[in-house]
């Protein structure tokens, strides 16, 4: 479980702690995350259970097509704009937040929760459901996840 049995910051003696709920945001996408495993020392400070936790966390929630949505597409030479991927009209400036939930495990830890709450945008022309662009959860997440991390008191 844990690489060093001790606090980095005051060396007393480290437990696992069960962090509920760990979120942060950042653009148009959020993280939260129930269950997040964590070591806790009697003085209060955080950290992860292994050092490469965090990107372990980073490459799980990034992995494939979390939402099951289409894409949509850009299209301009120079002002880019977003179209429906489905019949090439443009769309709304203006997306619904919609949760995305999936549980993950990594190596020794418990499983987590982890929802992603991202835009989803409808085609006023064809009424077909979808993600903006195919990188706004990969770019995003690891600011969002981060803040996440910040915000539940675990340093790097």
């Amino acid at each position: 479980m844990a690489e060093n049995s001790n606090c980095k910051q005051c060396d007393t003696p480290l437990r696992l702690k069960i962090i509920s709920p760990v979120a942060g945001e950042e653009g148009v996408l959020k993280v939260s995350i129930t269950d997040f495993p964590g070591l806790e020392c009697e003085r209060g400070h955080r950290q992860f259970i292994t050092r490469d936790f965090p990107m372990q966390l980073l490459e799980q929630v990034t992995s494939g097509d979390r939402t099951g949505l289409p894409v949509g597409k850009k299209q301009g030479l120079l002002f880019k704009k977003h179209h429906c991927g489905k019949c090439g009209e443009a769309l709304g400036a203006d997306g619904e937040p919609r949760p995305f939930a999936f549980d993950v495990k990594i190596a020794d830890a418990s499983q987590m929760r982890v929802e992603l709450t991202v835009a989803v945008f409808k085609c006023a022309s064809c009424g077909q459901e979808q993600l903006r662009e195919s990188d706004e959860i990969e770019g995003l997440a690891p600011a969002a996840l981060a803040h996440a991390f910040q915000a539940a008191g675990i340093k790097p």
